[in-house]
């Protein structure tokens, strides 16, 4: 087996399809643990790229910060499909703030 710090291309990007369990993250952190878990359990990676020493992970901080790229362009996306509302149509959607006949329910 050769060693890995002596491949070729062995940092170029790999084309990452989102899966559901990563799309259904819940916030930013979840999303980039999920990624990691994703790509350290890739045995293509493990075969090419060197482990850190400390961390044994086999991916780098340039990888991280697309993850957070990605996540951020995946948010995007989700909140271009929902329909904005207008400021004209919210405001017909609130209650007036002395409205005689509105009760509180409890």
């Amino acid at each position: 087996m050769k060693k890995p710090a002596l491949r070729k291309k062995r940092f170029q990007l790999t084309n990452f399809q989102e899966t559901e369990w990563t799309a259904s993250s819940k916030n930013i952190g979840e999303y980039i643990f999920r990624r990691i878990s994703v790509d350290q359990s890739n045995k293509e990676l493990q075969e090419v790229r060197p482990r850190h020493i400390m961390s044994q992970l086999i991916i780098n901080s340039s990888e991280i910060n697309a993850y957070v790229n990605d996540y951020l362009k995946m948010v995007d996306r989700r909140n271009n499909n929902i329909e904005t509302v207008s400021k004209g149509d919210s405001s017909k959607k609130r209650l007036p703030n002395s409205n005689p006949n509105y009760t509180a329910r409890v």
